[in-house]
């Protein structure tokens, strides 16, 4: 029994997005449609009179229902692009944002013409920063350390599936408390919500993100004074590491950074102009 065509799908499934005050409706009508049906983006328009069985129809009313409820399409698929690459994505990690591809930029710039030898991701949830840094430096060599088992094992699936996992190290770590030897580069996403933002914070991220990477204490700043002391001891002399930061966190991290006796080599900011990482090495200021 046919439930409408791929056409009449799609516009009711934008539609009821957009009537949610999703503001992607129309990527994530065509994402729920390519799940449910197997078909490219170009499909939903050459082959747009293609009838949705009632099987289907039926799976994607459930991930839409989830979807209306806040659930992030990424959860409900368990999947992310990030870097245009795939990221397998579980309750155990948090979800990869485009925020902080901004990563990935400042260090290519800073490494531009001499790529780094060696790598390390403190916090490394889903591995996306460092597995994102190793495909575009192929001689290149990682080290990865999380706290959570599970987050590891995520981190090790999608080094795996980008063929990364021969030149990336995963272990376990409370930061850098267990790491041994210096690095060319080092790389951080940390939890840095403060404790009044966590009360006001969207419901697609309280709600489905762990709360051991977001919370970042009173201040937000709890864990960037552990990774600053842990980065004076463990990055070489000509080294560079990129942290990434919250809204309005900029200046009180940079003020971290200086006070511990490394130099900030500059604050690199997203695409929506907001500074969100800051760049850190020795030497003079």
């Amino acid at each position: 029994m046919s439930q409408g065509t791929i056409r009449e799908l799609y516009l009711e499934l934008r539609d009821k997005l957009r009537q949610s005050g999703i503001y992607t409706a129309d990527v994530e009508a065509r994402e729920f449609i390519k799940h449910a049906v197997e078909v490219a983006d170009i499909d939903i328009i050459v082959r747009s009179d293609t009838p949705i069985g009632q099987a289907k129809r039926n799976e994607i009313d459930s991930w839409l229902a989830r979807r209306l409820k806040g659930e992030p399409i990424s959860r409900i698929f368990g999947e992310r692009e990030f870097w245009g690459l795939p990221f397998k994505v579980t309750p155990d990690v948090l979800d990869p944002r485009p925020d902080t591809e901004t990563i990935i930029e400042a260090a290519l710039k800073r490494f531009l013409g001499d790529p780094p030898e060696t790598i390390l991701d403190m916090g490394t949830g889903t591995g996306c920063i460092i597995i994102s840094l190793l495909t575009e430096w192929p001689k290149a060599r990682g080290v990865a350390v999380d706290v959570c088992d599970k987050a590891l094992a995520v981190a090790n699936e999608n080094a795996k599936r980008n063929g990364t996992d021969k030149r990336l190290k995963l272990g376990k770590s409370n930061w850098g408390e267990s790491i041994k030897g210096k690095f060319d580069l080092i790389v951080s996403n940390p939890p840095y919500i403060t404790n009044q933002e966590w009360e006001n914070l969207d419901v697609s991220v309280k709600n489905f993100d762990p709360i051991l990477a977001l919370k970042g204490g009173e201040d937000g700043l709890d864990c960037y004074r552990t990774i600053v002391t842990e980065t004076k001891k463990l990055l070489k002399p000509d080294g560079a590491a990129f942290f990434e930061v919250g809204f309005s966190q900029a200046d009180d991290v940079v003020r971290l950074v200086e006070d511990s006796g490394l130099c900030c080599k500059g604050v690199h900011a997203d695409i929506a102009g907001i500074p969100r990482v800051v760049e850190i090495s020795f030497g003079e200021k």
